[in-house]
């Protein structure tokens, strides 16, 4: 083939694979804003309805709604969370796709608000696409390191 010669079925498919990755990093940085501002309705639709979820040491959970419960009632002692997160793998198979994301979050607890929790993670997400989007239809979350720093934080009001 030539450089004028354009195989048409070759760049739409290569174009499907480029706009797919870019719609599954989509899904994952919404399910981390979902979880850093505790907002419902972005989380319920980051998941397929009988999504699974298993996170870390936790027992599994099916149910998009069980799962956003939990997470719920895991960010709701917090003062202040960032999830920092980043796909790094992706094995797309038609309308299905795995990938694989990386974790740095910060937790701040209304117990001691002088102290910020940071944990390293790697997350494995099956996605789905659906009429809507991508969902996330099974998560697994694993636990690198988790330590504890303390901060002064009476100067930020």
């Amino acid at each position: 083939m030539t450089a004028t010669q354009v195989d048409v079925g070759e760049l739409l498919a290569r174009l499907q694979v480029l706009e797919d990755r870019a719609a599954l990093e989509d899904l994952i940085k919404r399910y981390a804003v979902g979880c850093d501002t505790r907002d419902r309705a972005l989380l319920l639709d980051t998941f397929t309805p009988d999504a699974r979820a298993k996170y870390a040491a936790d027992e599994p959970m099916h149910g998009a709604a069980t799962i956003v419960d939990w997470i719920s009632a895991m960010t709701e002692p917090t003062i202040w969370q960032q999830h920092m997160v980043s796909p790094y793998s992706y094995e797309l198979d038609g309308d299905r796709a795995n990938v694989t994301a990386y974790l740095i979050s910060h937790q701040n607890y209304q117990t001691n608000p002088n102290v910020v929790t940071m944990m390293t993670s790697r997350y494995a997400f099956a996605c789905t696409r659906t009429a809507d989007g991508w969902r996330i239809a099974d998560l697994t979350l694993v636990v690198g390191w988790i330590e504890s720093r303390y901060g002064d934080q009476s100067p930020l009001g």
